[in-house]
């Protein structure tokens, strides 16, 4: 469960990628994503997000979104060399 609503509008088309598990996922909310991981885990955005993927009952938004989160972070911190 994500600590921020999802506000993004839902259509007739994203309905229907939600429905075959395609999550559409904006540069805004992979930025916001890594903001709140960095300051739940310490710095440690990458290692933060794999944690979490292995939390039960997530949505499979946030799994895409964690997934998003840690493609894109520096080489340097999905190494887990970070801080």
């Amino acid at each position: 469960m994500s600590d921020h609503p999802d506000t993004r509008e839902t259509t007739r088309w994203t309905a229907l990628l939600e429905l075959l598990g395609i999550h559409r996922i904006t540069a805004q909310e992979i930025r916001a994503e890594t903001m709140f991981l960095g300051n739940r885990h310490q710095g440690r955005i990458a290692e933060g997000a794999r944690l979490e993927l292995k939390a039960s009952g997530i949505s499979a938004y946030r799994v895409a979104l964690l997934r998003a989160v840690i493609r894109a972070v520096p080489a340097r911190d999905a190494a887990g060399a970070d801080r």
